[in-house]
Protein backbone atom coordinates (compact mmCIF):
# COMPACT_ATOMS: atom_id res chain seq x y z
CA UNK A 1 0.00 0.00 0.00
CA UNK A 2 3.23 2.18 0.25
CA UNK A 3 3.23 5.68 2.22
CA UNK A 4 -0.93 6.87 0.92
CA UNK A 5 -3.15 5.03 2.59
CA UNK A 6 -5.87 7.01 1.90
CA UNK A 7 -5.11 7.47 -2.09
CA UNK A 8 -4.57 3.79 -2.20
CA UNK A 9 -8.18 3.11 -0.97
CA UNK A 10 -9.39 6.13 -3.09
CA UNK A 11 -7.76 4.44 -6.59
CA UNK A 12 -9.45 1.34 -5.47
CA UNK A 13 -12.98 2.73 -4.76
CA UNK A 14 -12.46 3.76 -8.47
CA UNK A 15 -11.52 0.53 -9.78
CA UNK A 16 -14.17 -1.36 -7.74
CA UNK A 17 -16.31 0.71 -6.17
CA UNK A 18 -19.88 -0.58 -7.86
CA UNK A 19 -21.15 -1.66 -4.55
CA UNK A 20 -19.61 -4.82 -4.02
CA UNK A 21 -17.74 -5.53 -0.94
CA UNK A 22 -13.84 -6.23 -1.55
CA UNK A 23 -10.57 -6.60 0.38
CA UNK A 24 -7.79 -4.48 0.85
CA UNK A 25 -4.30 -5.70 2.11
CA UNK A 26 -3.08 -2.93 4.53
CA UNK A 27 0.72 -3.52 5.70
CA UNK A 28 0.34 -7.23 5.91
CA UNK A 29 -3.85 -6.92 7.43
CA UNK A 30 -6.63 -8.05 5.42
CA UNK A 31 -9.55 -5.50 5.34
CA UNK A 32 -12.68 -5.53 4.45
CA UNK A 33 -14.59 -2.46 2.65
CA UNK A 34 -18.14 -2.13 2.60
CA UNK A 35 -19.73 0.68 -0.26
CA UNK A 36 -23.60 -1.14 -0.31
CA UNK A 37 -26.10 1.14 1.63
CA UNK A 38 -27.49 -1.79 2.50
CA UNK A 39 -24.00 -3.35 4.00
CA UNK A 40 -22.83 -0.62 5.62
CA UNK A 41 -26.11 -0.14 8.17
CA UNK A 42 -25.98 -4.03 8.61
CA UNK A 43 -22.05 -3.55 9.88
CA UNK A 44 -22.90 -0.27 11.56
CA UNK A 45 -26.11 -1.96 13.50
CA UNK A 46 -24.52 -5.13 14.09
CA UNK A 47 -23.73 -6.68 17.18
CA UNK A 48 -21.32 -8.69 15.91
CA UNK A 49 -19.04 -6.01 15.06
CA UNK A 50 -17.49 -3.13 17.20
CA UNK A 51 -16.10 0.21 17.25
CA UNK A 52 -14.34 -0.34 20.25
CA UNK A 53 -12.40 -3.29 19.69
CA UNK A 54 -10.74 -1.43 16.60
CA UNK A 55 -9.70 1.30 18.14
CA UNK A 56 -7.76 -0.47 20.74
CA UNK A 57 -6.33 -3.33 18.63
CA UNK A 58 -5.50 -1.06 15.41
CA UNK A 59 -5.34 2.53 16.86
CA UNK A 60 -4.16 3.02 20.22
CA UNK A 61 -0.74 2.17 20.03
CA UNK A 62 0.43 2.78 16.60
CA UNK A 63 -1.63 6.10 16.10
CA UNK A 64 -1.96 7.16 19.35
CA UNK A 65 1.04 6.31 20.84
CA UNK A 66 -0.25 3.88 23.74
CA UNK A 67 1.93 2.11 25.97
CA UNK A 68 1.45 -1.86 25.75
CA UNK A 69 -0.04 -1.88 29.42
CA UNK A 70 -2.74 0.41 28.25
CA UNK A 71 -3.86 -1.37 25.35
CA UNK A 72 -4.01 -5.03 27.57
CA UNK A 73 -6.37 -3.68 30.02
CA UNK A 74 -8.79 -3.30 27.35
CA UNK A 75 -8.34 -6.71 26.60
CA UNK A 76 -9.68 -8.17 29.80
CA UNK A 77 -12.85 -9.42 29.79
CA UNK A 78 -15.72 -7.45 31.93
CA UNK A 79 -14.71 -3.95 32.08
CA UNK A 80 -16.78 -1.15 31.13
CA UNK A 81 -14.57 1.73 30.39
CA UNK A 82 -15.78 2.07 27.01
CA UNK A 83 -19.49 2.41 27.80
CA UNK A 84 -17.84 4.93 31.21
CA UNK A 85 -16.36 6.83 28.23
CA UNK A 86 -19.37 7.40 26.25
CA UNK A 87 -21.28 8.05 29.01
CA UNK A 88 -18.93 11.34 30.29
CA UNK A 89 -18.76 12.33 26.77
CA UNK A 90 -22.55 12.98 26.17
CA UNK A 91 -22.87 14.38 29.98
CA UNK A 92 -20.82 17.21 28.84
CA UNK A 93 -21.68 17.25 25.24
CA UNK A 94 -25.22 18.23 25.59
CA UNK A 95 -27.76 19.69 27.51
CA UNK A 96 -26.42 22.88 29.68
CA UNK A 97 -23.20 21.14 29.59
CA UNK A 98 -22.90 21.77 25.69
CA UNK A 99 -23.88 25.44 26.21
CA UNK A 100 -21.38 26.03 28.78
CA UNK A 101 -18.95 24.78 26.62
CA UNK A 102 -20.48 26.86 23.29
CA UNK A 103 -20.19 29.93 25.75
CA UNK A 104 -16.59 29.10 26.40
CA UNK A 105 -15.77 28.30 22.63
CA UNK A 106 -17.09 31.24 21.70
CA UNK A 107 -15.40 33.69 23.69
CA UNK A 108 -11.87 31.68 23.16
CA UNK A 109 -12.32 32.27 19.36
CA UNK A 110 -13.68 35.58 19.29
CA UNK A 111 -10.86 37.06 21.61
CA UNK A 112 -8.48 34.99 18.79
CA UNK A 113 -9.86 36.12 15.79
CA UNK A 114 -9.95 39.76 16.72
CA UNK A 115 -6.43 39.77 17.75
CA UNK A 116 -5.45 37.87 14.42
CA UNK A 117 -7.64 40.29 12.95
CA UNK A 118 -6.35 43.45 14.18
CA UNK A 119 -9.24 45.06 13.07
CA UNK A 120 -9.81 47.82 15.39
CA UNK A 121 -12.46 49.97 13.40
CA UNK A 122 -15.25 48.80 11.25
CA UNK A 123 -14.18 50.73 7.84
CA UNK A 124 -11.02 49.30 8.09
CA UNK A 125 -10.39 45.57 6.05
CA UNK A 126 -7.54 43.44 7.04
CA UNK A 127 -6.49 41.26 4.25
CA UNK A 128 -6.20 37.25 4.71
CA UNK A 129 -3.88 36.27 2.21
CA UNK A 130 -4.77 32.26 3.14
CA UNK A 131 -8.46 32.30 4.37
CA UNK A 132 -8.24 28.02 5.26
CA UNK A 133 -5.05 28.71 7.01
CA UNK A 134 -6.38 31.53 9.03
CA UNK A 135 -9.78 29.52 10.04
CA UNK A 136 -7.92 25.98 10.98
CA UNK A 137 -5.53 28.47 13.17
CA UNK A 138 -7.76 29.76 14.95
CA UNK A 139 -10.39 27.60 15.35
CA UNK A 140 -7.75 24.82 16.24
CA UNK A 141 -6.29 27.12 18.69
CA UNK A 142 -9.54 27.70 20.41
CA UNK A 143 -11.18 24.35 20.38
CA UNK A 144 -7.92 23.51 21.89
CA UNK A 145 -7.67 26.08 24.55
CA UNK A 146 -11.65 25.45 25.28
CA UNK A 147 -11.00 21.71 25.93
CA UNK A 148 -7.59 22.19 27.73
CA UNK A 149 -6.86 25.36 29.26
CA UNK A 150 -5.13 28.76 28.08
CA UNK A 151 -2.07 27.76 29.90
CA UNK A 152 -1.41 24.42 27.76
CA UNK A 153 -1.99 26.98 24.47
CA UNK A 154 0.04 29.50 25.14
CA UNK A 155 3.03 27.10 26.58
CA UNK A 156 3.08 25.37 23.63
CA UNK A 157 3.70 27.70 20.38
CA UNK A 158 3.96 24.77 17.99
CA UNK A 159 0.52 23.21 18.92
CA UNK A 160 -1.39 23.76 15.66
CA UNK A 161 1.73 22.91 13.44
CA UNK A 162 2.13 19.69 15.27
CA UNK A 163 -1.25 18.61 15.43
CA UNK A 164 -1.65 18.92 12.23
CA UNK A 165 0.96 17.20 11.13
CA UNK A 166 0.61 14.55 13.53
CA UNK A 167 -2.87 14.40 12.26
CA UNK A 168 -2.00 14.17 8.36
CA UNK A 169 -0.01 11.30 9.07
CA UNK A 170 -2.51 9.42 9.84
CA UNK A 171 -1.91 6.67 7.41
CA UNK A 172 1.32 7.05 7.60
CA UNK A 173 1.66 5.87 11.67
CA UNK A 174 -1.13 3.14 10.68
CA UNK A 175 1.19 1.36 8.55
CA UNK A 176 3.78 1.58 11.07
CA UNK A 177 6.65 3.03 9.26
CA UNK A 178 9.28 3.01 11.51
CA UNK A 179 10.80 6.86 12.72
CA UNK A 180 13.70 7.02 10.11
CA UNK A 181 11.21 6.53 7.26
CA UNK A 182 8.48 9.30 8.55
CA UNK A 183 10.79 11.50 11.19
CA UNK A 184 8.23 14.26 11.17
CA UNK A 185 5.23 11.82 12.06
CA UNK A 186 6.80 10.69 14.80
CA UNK A 187 8.04 14.03 16.10
CA UNK A 188 5.21 15.74 15.93
CA UNK A 189 3.51 13.15 17.57
CA UNK A 190 6.28 12.78 20.51
CA UNK A 191 5.90 16.58 20.95
CA UNK A 192 2.26 16.76 21.29
CA UNK A 193 2.30 13.63 24.21
CA UNK A 194 5.35 14.85 25.92
CA UNK A 195 3.23 18.66 26.51
CA UNK A 196 -0.26 16.84 27.15
CA UNK A 197 1.93 14.78 30.21
CA UNK A 198 3.06 18.29 31.50
CA UNK A 199 -0.12 19.24 31.33
CA UNK A 200 -1.53 16.49 33.14
CA UNK A 201 1.05 16.53 36.13
CA UNK A 202 -0.14 20.54 36.43
CA UNK A 203 -3.41 19.59 36.61
CA UNK A 204 -2.79 17.17 39.30
CA UNK A 205 -1.15 19.03 41.37
CA UNK A 206 -3.75 21.60 41.13
CA UNK A 207 -5.89 19.15 42.20
CA UNK A 208 -4.32 17.93 45.02
CA UNK A 209 -4.22 21.05 46.37
CA UNK A 210 -8.28 21.50 45.50
CA UNK A 211 -7.25 24.87 43.63
CA UNK A 212 -9.14 23.76 40.09
CA UNK A 213 -12.16 25.78 38.96
CA UNK A 214 -14.86 23.06 38.30
CA UNK A 215 -16.77 24.55 35.54
CA UNK A 216 -13.07 26.15 33.40
CA UNK A 217 -9.79 26.24 34.61
CA UNK A 218 -6.89 28.08 32.52
CA UNK A 219 -4.71 25.21 33.62
CA UNK A 220 -6.59 21.88 34.29
CA UNK A 221 -9.37 22.85 31.30
CA UNK A 222 -12.49 22.39 30.54
CA UNK A 223 -15.06 20.07 33.19
CA UNK A 224 -14.52 17.13 30.49
CA UNK A 225 -11.11 16.54 30.54
CA UNK A 226 -10.72 17.35 34.48
CA UNK A 227 -13.53 14.62 34.89
CA UNK A 228 -11.70 12.25 32.02
CA UNK A 229 -7.88 12.82 33.76
CA UNK A 230 -9.38 11.69 36.88
CA UNK A 231 -11.50 8.45 35.73
CA UNK A 232 -8.26 7.55 33.54
CA UNK A 233 -5.77 7.82 36.24
CA UNK A 234 -7.27 5.36 38.59
CA UNK A 235 -7.12 2.80 35.37
CA UNK A 236 -3.92 0.37 34.83
CA UNK A 237 -1.29 1.04 32.39
CA UNK A 238 -2.98 4.70 32.50
CA UNK A 239 -0.02 6.57 33.79
CA UNK A 240 1.50 9.81 32.29
CA UNK A 241 1.98 8.10 28.82
CA UNK A 242 -1.61 6.26 29.21
CA UNK A 243 -3.73 9.12 29.76
CA UNK A 244 -1.75 11.90 27.00
CA UNK A 245 -2.40 9.34 24.41
CA UNK A 246 -5.98 9.16 25.73
CA UNK A 247 -6.05 13.32 25.48
CA UNK A 248 -4.32 13.31 22.69
CA UNK A 249 -7.17 11.03 21.11
CA UNK A 250 -9.99 13.49 22.21
CA UNK A 251 -7.91 16.10 20.32
CA UNK A 252 -7.95 14.11 17.07
CA UNK A 253 -11.62 13.52 17.37
CA UNK A 254 -11.99 17.07 18.36
CA UNK A 255 -10.27 18.52 15.06
CA UNK A 256 -9.57 16.49 12.37
CA UNK A 257 -12.70 16.24 10.83
CA UNK A 258 -14.69 19.30 12.56
CA UNK A 259 -11.94 22.26 11.38
CA UNK A 260 -11.93 21.36 7.52
CA UNK A 261 -15.70 20.47 7.46
CA UNK A 262 -16.98 23.91 9.64
CA UNK A 263 -14.20 25.59 6.84
CA UNK A 264 -16.46 24.37 4.31
CA UNK A 265 -19.85 24.92 6.09
CA UNK A 266 -18.79 28.79 6.49
CA UNK A 267 -17.23 29.00 2.94
CA UNK A 268 -20.28 27.71 0.94
CA UNK A 269 -22.11 30.80 2.81
CA UNK A 270 -18.84 33.41 1.63
CA UNK A 271 -18.96 32.69 -2.06
CA UNK A 272 -22.85 32.91 -2.39
CA UNK A 273 -24.38 35.93 -2.13
CA UNK A 274 -28.25 34.36 -1.71
CA UNK A 275 -27.02 31.71 0.95
CA UNK A 276 -24.92 34.23 2.75
CA UNK A 277 -28.29 36.57 2.92
CA UNK A 278 -30.88 33.53 3.57
CA UNK A 279 -27.92 32.71 7.10
CA UNK A 280 -27.57 36.25 8.38
CA UNK A 281 -31.70 36.39 8.31
CA UNK A 282 -31.49 32.70 10.51
CA UNK A 283 -28.78 34.32 12.73
CA UNK A 284 -30.97 37.81 13.24
CA UNK A 285 -33.86 35.66 14.25
CA UNK A 286 -31.60 34.42 17.38
CA UNK A 287 -29.79 37.90 18.67
CA UNK A 288 -30.32 41.27 19.16
CA UNK A 289 -28.37 43.82 18.70
CA UNK A 290 -25.31 42.25 20.51
CA UNK A 291 -23.67 39.46 17.97
CA UNK A 292 -22.41 37.17 20.96
CA UNK A 293 -25.47 37.37 22.85
CA UNK A 294 -26.78 34.75 21.24
CA UNK A 295 -29.11 31.24 22.42
CA UNK A 296 -27.04 28.65 20.78
CA UNK A 297 -29.82 25.70 21.94
CA UNK A 298 -32.43 28.03 20.41
CA UNK A 299 -30.47 28.45 17.20
CA UNK A 300 -29.59 25.09 16.40
CA UNK A 301 -33.00 24.01 16.29
CA UNK A 302 -32.72 26.02 12.85
CA UNK A 303 -34.34 23.23 10.51
CA UNK A 304 -32.14 25.39 7.67
CA UNK A 305 -29.22 25.33 9.68
CA UNK A 306 -28.91 21.96 10.56
CA UNK A 307 -29.67 20.72 6.60
CA UNK A 308 -26.54 23.19 5.44
CA UNK A 309 -24.48 21.66 8.44
CA UNK A 310 -25.39 18.24 7.81
CA UNK A 311 -24.76 19.07 3.45
CA UNK A 312 -21.58 20.25 4.11
CA UNK A 313 -20.57 17.16 6.23
CA UNK A 314 -21.97 14.85 3.44
CA UNK A 315 -20.30 17.10 0.66
CA UNK A 316 -16.68 17.81 2.23
CA UNK A 317 -15.58 14.73 4.84
CA UNK A 318 -13.74 12.03 4.25
CA UNK A 319 -13.62 10.11 7.00
CA UNK A 320 -13.64 6.38 7.14
CA UNK A 321 -15.55 4.47 9.83
CA UNK A 322 -13.90 1.35 10.95
CA UNK A 323 -15.37 -1.69 12.84
CA UNK A 324 -14.02 -4.89 13.79
CA UNK A 325 -15.93 -8.12 13.55
CA UNK A 326 -16.10 -9.52 17.25
CA UNK A 327 -18.41 -12.61 16.54
CA UNK A 328 -16.93 -15.88 15.07
CA UNK A 329 -18.72 -15.79 11.57
CA UNK A 330 -20.26 -12.47 10.56
CA UNK A 331 -22.92 -12.72 7.81
CA UNK A 332 -22.91 -9.47 5.96
CA UNK A 333 -26.00 -10.77 3.22
CA UNK A 334 -26.06 -14.14 1.81
CA UNK A 335 -23.48 -14.18 -0.45
CA UNK A 336 -20.54 -12.75 2.17
CA UNK A 337 -19.22 -13.96 5.56
CA UNK A 338 -16.55 -12.22 7.56
CA UNK A 339 -14.27 -13.93 10.08
CA UNK A 340 -13.99 -12.96 13.31
CA UNK A 341 -10.87 -10.50 13.90
CA UNK A 342 -11.28 -8.59 10.46
CA UNK A 343 -11.53 -5.09 10.33
CA UNK A 344 -14.70 -3.46 8.26
CA UNK A 345 -14.01 -0.17 6.33
CA UNK A 346 -16.71 2.07 5.46
CA UNK A 347 -15.85 4.86 3.29
CA UNK A 348 -18.17 8.26 4.20
CA UNK A 349 -17.98 9.09 0.73
CA UNK A 350 -19.33 6.68 -1.70
CA UNK A 351 -21.98 6.12 0.71
CA UNK A 352 -22.95 9.79 0.29
CA UNK A 353 -23.05 9.54 -3.19
CA UNK A 354 -24.70 6.97 -4.11
CA UNK A 355 -27.58 7.65 -5.38
CA UNK A 356 -29.85 4.53 -6.24
CA UNK A 357 -29.91 4.21 -2.41
CA UNK A 358 -30.63 8.08 -1.43
CA UNK A 359 -33.09 7.81 -4.18
CA UNK A 360 -35.01 4.75 -2.71
CA UNK A 361 -34.58 5.78 1.00
CA UNK A 362 -35.69 9.72 0.41
CA UNK A 363 -36.41 10.89 -3.15
CA UNK A 364 -36.94 14.47 -2.44
CA UNK A 365 -32.74 14.47 -1.46
CA UNK A 366 -32.21 13.69 -4.96
CA UNK A 367 -33.55 16.64 -6.45
CA UNK A 368 -30.32 17.53 -6.87
CA UNK A 369 -27.81 15.37 -7.96
CA UNK A 370 -25.79 13.91 -4.58
CA UNK A 371 -22.48 15.33 -6.64
CA UNK A 372 -24.00 19.10 -6.10
CA UNK A 373 -23.60 21.13 -2.99
CA UNK A 374 -27.41 21.92 -1.87
CA UNK A 375 -28.13 23.17 1.74
CA UNK A 376 -31.74 21.87 1.95
CA UNK A 377 -31.01 18.47 0.55
CA UNK A 378 -31.68 17.46 4.53
CA UNK A 379 -35.06 19.52 5.01
CA UNK A 380 -38.69 17.40 4.75
CA UNK A 381 -41.82 18.91 3.90
CA UNK A 382 -44.00 19.47 6.96
CA UNK A 383 -46.93 21.63 8.17
CA UNK A 384 -44.75 24.32 8.93
CA UNK A 385 -42.99 24.44 5.43
CA UNK A 386 -40.10 21.85 6.53
CA UNK A 387 -38.28 20.42 9.04
CA UNK A 388 -34.92 18.88 9.53
CA UNK A 389 -34.14 15.20 9.46
CA UNK A 390 -31.99 12.44 8.65
CA UNK A 391 -34.00 9.80 9.37
CA UNK A 392 -33.75 6.25 7.50
CA UNK A 393 -29.94 7.29 6.03
CA UNK A 394 -27.73 5.03 8.39
CA UNK A 395 -26.67 3.79 5.52
CA UNK A 396 -26.46 6.14 3.42
CA UNK A 397 -25.06 9.30 5.67
CA UNK A 398 -22.14 7.87 8.12
CA UNK A 399 -19.76 10.57 8.82
CA UNK A 400 -20.71 10.41 12.21
CA UNK A 401 -21.28 6.71 12.29
CA UNK A 402 -24.06 4.64 13.47
CA UNK A 403 -25.40 2.38 15.81
CA UNK A 404 -24.39 2.44 19.30
CA UNK A 405 -21.23 3.81 18.53
CA UNK A 406 -22.61 6.95 16.51
CA UNK A 407 -20.57 9.46 17.85
CA UNK A 408 -21.30 11.08 21.05
CA UNK A 409 -19.71 14.47 20.44
CA UNK A 410 -21.78 15.46 17.32
CA UNK A 411 -24.23 18.15 18.89
CA UNK A 412 -20.75 19.59 19.72
CA UNK A 413 -19.67 19.47 16.33
CA UNK A 414 -22.91 21.14 14.94
CA UNK A 415 -22.50 23.71 17.52
CA UNK A 416 -18.72 24.73 16.45
CA UNK A 417 -20.38 25.68 13.12
CA UNK A 418 -22.94 27.39 15.03
CA UNK A 419 -20.38 29.49 16.96
CA UNK A 420 -18.58 30.20 13.74
CA UNK A 421 -20.99 31.74 12.13
CA UNK A 422 -22.14 33.79 15.37
CA UNK A 423 -18.31 35.23 14.96
CA UNK A 424 -17.56 35.34 11.50
CA UNK A 425 -20.58 36.31 10.29
CA UNK A 426 -22.45 38.17 13.11
CA UNK A 427 -19.48 40.34 14.17
CA UNK A 428 -17.44 40.20 10.65
CA UNK A 429 -18.03 40.90 7.57
CA UNK A 430 -15.57 38.49 5.31
CA UNK A 431 -15.27 39.11 1.31
CA UNK A 432 -13.69 36.78 -0.44
CA UNK A 433 -12.05 38.67 -3.43
CA UNK A 434 -12.55 36.36 -5.80
CA UNK A 435 -14.95 33.60 -5.61
CA UNK A 436 -15.99 32.15 -8.94
CA UNK A 437 -11.29 32.42 -9.06
CA UNK A 438 -11.13 30.53 -6.14
CA UNK A 439 -13.20 27.54 -7.24
CA UNK A 440 -10.50 26.30 -8.92
CA UNK A 441 -9.13 25.12 -5.42
CA UNK A 442 -11.82 23.23 -4.42
CA UNK A 443 -10.65 19.67 -3.24
CA UNK A 444 -11.66 16.54 -5.84
CA UNK A 445 -13.65 14.48 -4.33
CA UNK A 446 -12.60 11.33 -5.30
CA UNK A 447 -8.79 11.75 -5.07
CA UNK A 448 -8.69 10.96 -1.23
CA UNK A 449 -10.97 8.10 0.92
CA UNK A 450 -10.09 9.33 4.33
CA UNK A 451 -8.24 12.19 5.27
CA UNK A 452 -8.55 15.96 5.33
CA UNK A 453 -10.60 18.12 2.66
CA UNK A 454 -8.74 21.26 2.16
CA UNK A 455 -8.79 24.08 -0.42
CA UNK A 456 -5.54 22.57 -3.21
CA UNK A 457 -4.26 26.55 -3.42
CA UNK A 458 -4.82 30.05 -0.76
CA UNK A 459 -8.38 31.55 -1.01
CA UNK A 460 -7.71 35.64 -0.54
CA UNK A 461 -10.00 37.11 1.89
CA UNK A 462 -10.70 40.55 3.53
CA UNK A 463 -12.58 40.99 6.90
CA UNK A 464 -13.94 44.05 8.87
CA UNK A 465 -15.63 44.58 12.01
CA UNK A 466 -19.59 44.15 10.96
CA UNK A 467 -21.01 48.02 11.14
CA UNK A 468 -23.35 47.62 14.26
Amino acid sequence: MAYSAKHFVAKSLDKYGDGTPFYIDAAGVKMLVVLDPSHVKKALLSPDLSGNAFVHNRLMRPLLGSPQEAVDYYQTPGHNMDRLVMLQIRKHLAGTELISMDKKLQEVLEKRVDHAAAATAEQNYVDIPDLYIFFMTQLTLAIGEALLGSAMIESYPRFVEDLWTFMESTDILLLGLPRCFAPAAHGARDRLLEHIKAWGRKSDAMRAKDAVKKTWDPVAGSTLLQEREQMFASLPGHGDDGRAAQTLGLLFASTSFLVPVTFWFLYEVLRDQNLHQRVLKELQQYQGTDPSAIDFAHLATSPFLQSLHSESIRFYTRNAVAREVTAPIFQLDDRYVVEKGTPVLIPSAFAARYTSEWARTRPQAVKRPLTEFWPERFLTPDAKGARYSDVGLSGNWTSFGGGEHKCPGRFFARDIALVTLAIFLGKYEIEVVDPQGARKFDPVWNEIAFGTMVPKGPIAARMRRRKV
